[in-house]
């Protein structure tokens, strides 16, 4: 349904081509698109400028997730709300705007409120009862609280002790040898202290947050392949961090000659941890192609012709 119809006859030609061409009529379904959006938007803006760069890019996943997840039934969605649920929905929507607004770094309500948007905006959709048609994209939204719930669950020093562990292993098949001491691990010249932001929990909830988008948005039919995956997708993480870790500690025990200095920064914060991270998504994704592939045959991931075409540091 069309909600108004502009005159843009004065406009010069080119203008009124422009915007036929690039700006979506003003539908019910592009409104609620333009908002979905926007909110969506606004919410990983406040993780990025209150939470450390790992939860920023967890939030995108997550909403990236929800909106895969919902892909089908884009261009079926005929907005009809119930009224009282619209008015009740935009209240939510702007207790979230308000709310999100105050936010700090340690405010775990954070992890909350992209779910109650979420709802409020399925509710601009449908009538209550009928928004279990996208009950994925929910599923994909409890993954802010599940993260939530995962950092606090899992204990920060044994995490990081088994880091260091699994670090000195790498370090020595590589022939070198290391020595661990509680968090520290070290090569002959300096090494590295595992602190709780260094562990790998960020890299495996990213994993994690992957593995279970890609179970709801590509099903594998097989209960077994579907628990390897969410058995494979922590491994995937801790590996890589740990990876990450022995290479620190190489440049570490180096000093800071010869640009190892440089390395080691690049690879200790955020930027260079993110490749690790990129590494890991795409080993678990090509991993998880392997699934599909041997359920669906390789034939039916192909989309086929028509018949008619062609020192120590702390870390």
């Amino acid at each position: 349904m069309i909600l108004t119809k502009m005159d843009f006859s004065s406009l010069p030609n080119f203008l009124t081509s422009l915007w036929d061409r690039y700006i979506p009529p003003l539908t019910a379904r592009n409104l609620w698109l333009f908002i979905a959006g926007a909110v969506a938007t606004q919410n990983i803006a406040v993780f990025y400028t209150s939470q450390n760069e790992a939860a920023s890019i967890l939030a995108v996943l997550i909403w990236g997730g929800a909106l895969i997840c919902m892909e089908e039934l884009i261009e079926q969605l005929h907005p009809k709300p119930n009224t009282i649920a619209a008015i009740f929905a935009s209240m939510i929507l702007l207790f979230v705007l308000m709310r999100t607004s105050l936010i700090l770094n340690s405010d775990g309500v954070i992890f909350i409120l992209p779910l109650f948007a979420a709802i409020a905006l399925l509710l601009l959709i449908e009538k209550p009862q009928f928004i279990f048609r996208f009950r994925d994209s929910l599923l994909c939204m409890l993954l802010f609280p599940a993260n939530a719930l995962l950092n606090r669950i899992i204990p920060e020093v044994p995490m990081s002790l088994l880091t260091a562990k699994l670090a000195a292993f790498w370090l020595s098949i590589l022939g070198l040898d290391p020595m661990v001491n509680g968090r520290e691990v070290f090569l002959k010249g300096g090494g590295v202290h595992v602190l709780g932001a260094c562990n790998g929990l960020d890299m495996i909830a990213q994993v994690i947050c992957i593995s279970v988008i890609f179970l709801l948005a590509f099903r594998l039919r097989s209960i077994s392949s579907r628990f390897i995956i969410l058995i494979v997708a922590p491994l995937i993480g801790l590996i890589s961090n740990t990876i990450r870790i022995a290479l620190l500690t190489i440049f570490s025990a180096n000093g800071s000659g010869h640009g190892y200095g440089f390395w080691f920064d690049f690879f200790h914060k955020d930027t260079g941890s993110l490749i690790f991270s990129g590494l890991a998504v795409f080993i678990f994704g090509t991993i998880y192609m392997r699934f599909l592939e041997h359920e669906l045959g390789p034939q039916s991931l192909v989309v086929e012709p028509s018949s008619d075409s062609t020192s120590n540091q702390d870390i």
